[in-house]
């Protein structure tokens, strides 16, 4: 039997530079009634702005993980309304630690009211802004491309 050293210490390699492996991940653009959109400010994004945004845990259904997400950041609860997008980022520089996210970004509505209640150890700050006005924020690595295909996603529905 031949063993590929090279191969084996390149996925030694990988997994200590990516010690969580590849994390699946999702994430809410949350409109209000108003046409704006949520963004969060997070310590592990170095106080970027972002989407609201969570793991998916083993045997958890996406849209799941959303509203658990949501709900335990925020305490809104949202009604997922359809998928926008799905990427992947990895070792952004501004996340806290090195990572490869997959994630998956979908449009949401607010449920009841837009009174928010921060779990503190996880966001800093929150805003509702028109997503124009996110896109001149301070956004962490790939939202202000999730805040463009909303925006060219609810262009499809505007006359």
């Amino acid at each position: 039997m031949f063993i590929n050293n090279d191969n084996e210490s390149r996925t030694e390699d990988i997994n200590n530079r990516f010690p969580k492996g590849v994390e699946v991940v999702v994430s809410a653009t949350i409109e209000n009634n108003d046409g704006k959109i949520l963004l969060i400010q997070s310590s592990k994004w170095f106080n970027k702005w972002m989407m609201p945004a969570g793991h998916i845990e083993p045997g958890e259904r996406m849209v799941e993980a959303l509203k658990r997400e949501i709900k335990e950041e925020t305490g809104l609860d949202i009604e997922p309304k359809e998928n926008l997008s799905f990427e992947e980022l990895v070792n952004s520089k501004d996340f806290h630690r090195p990572a490869h996210f997959i994630y998956f970004d979908f449009l949401c509505k607010l449920k009841d009211g837009d009174e928010i209640e921060l779990d503190k150890r996880e966001i800093n700050d929150y805003v509702w802004v028109t997503p124009e006005e996110g896109l001149k924020m301070d956004l962490a690595e790939s939202f202000s491309e999730t805040i463009k295909k909303y925006i060219k996603y609810k262009s499809k529905f505007s006359c």
